[in-house]
Formats: C-alpha cells, structure tokens, sequence
C-alpha cells in the first residue's frame, strides 16, 4: 500500500462491507445445529422420539428463514407495484372515456338524422 495516496471512501467501504458479511457467515454458520455424529443407514432414517407435547423442527431438517430483502429491491417491488396500478386505473379511465365518445357521437348521429328527415318533410310537402 502507498502512503502517498489518499484513502477513497469507495474503497473504505467496500472493506467495510466485506468484514460486515464475513461476520455475519461466521454468526450464520455458529447458529446452524450439528449433524448427529451416530451413523444411520440411508434407506431407513431414525427420527428421535419427541415427547408428546413437543413441537419444533427435528434435528436432521434446517429450518428455512429468509433474510430481510434490500431496501432497494423493496423499492422498485414497491414502485413497480404503483405502476401497474396507475396503468390498471388508465386504461380504465380511457376505456371510460372511448364509450362517452362513443356514446356523444350515437347521440349527434341521431339527432342530425332527425333534423335531416324534418327537413326533408318539409322541402317535400307542398307550398299552398
């Protein structure tokens, strides 16, 4: 290492990092229980008796825990989310607005052939 260059926090925190998930490995790996030492044959596993009342996982099996999710990942989850739902209420509102249009068009449609039919009658009948 060079004395004459500066330290970048980049570089401080990437090791920091590093130490911060070799700790926890070292936890995660002290937490985990021990195989029984006793060997079993592998066509009839022996479970050990529990008491009636007892509850819990038994030693051959891990219980799996999930570890908490990145900040960043509940993010984007969460903003992906909100995307779906502003779409979802768009194309709602515009499926809505396609049949008021549609609707306003019917009714000026009718009514011009109304008028178009008055006027007709009246350019037909005769002038007295």
């Amino acid at each position: 290492m060079d004395l004459k260059k500066p330290v970048r926090p980049t570089h401080v925190a990437g090791a920091l990092a590093a130490v911060l998930a070799g700790l926890s490995c070292a936890v995660a790996f002290a937490q985990t229980p021990t195989a029984p030492s006793a060997p079993t044959t592998p066509a009839a596993p022996v479970m050990p008796a529990a008491p009636a009342g007892a509850q819990g996982v038994p030693p051959s099996m891990t219980q799996q825990i999930e570890p908490p999710k990145d900040p960043l990942v509940e993010r984007r989850e969460a903003r992906k989310k909100a995307a779906d739902e502003y779409k979802a209420t768009k194309k709602a509102a515009k499926g809505e607005y396609k049949q008021d249009v549609k609707a306003a068009k019917d009714e000026r449609k009718a009514e011009n052939q109304a008028a178009d039919s008055a006027a007709r009658q009246e350019l037909a009948a005769p002038k007295q």
